[in-house]
């Protein structure tokens, strides 16, 4: 649930923080916004590393390794996911 919040710009009382104000139309900055950016940047690290170990590990047919990459992988797309949909609901 959102909170009513003010705008910085002109004072007025804004009920949605993710929508821009409706007197002026100043876009109010959503407090989560830079740490699900932070989140959706190091999943995607996360997804990019998990993925690349999972093809070495099936490459050097190293079972562990290759199984292990390719779910780290996919646990950080799920992640990437919800981080992006997060930051979408914030107003990008």
């Amino acid at each position: 649930m959102n909170q009513a919040v003010r705008c910085p710009k002109c004072a007025a009382e804004v009920g949605d923080p993710t929508q821009p104000c409706p007197q002026c139309g100043y876009i109010i900055e959503h407090p989560q916004r830079k740490r699900y950016q932070k989140h959706a940047l190091v999943s995607l690290v996360v997804v990019l590393l998990g993925y690349a170990l999972g093809m070495i590990g099936t490459a050097t047919r190293v079972d562990v390794l290759g199984i292990g990459g390719l779910l780290m992988g996919f646990v950080g797309g799920v992640w990437l996911m919800a981080s992006l949909y997060l930051l979408l609901r914030t107003g990008v």
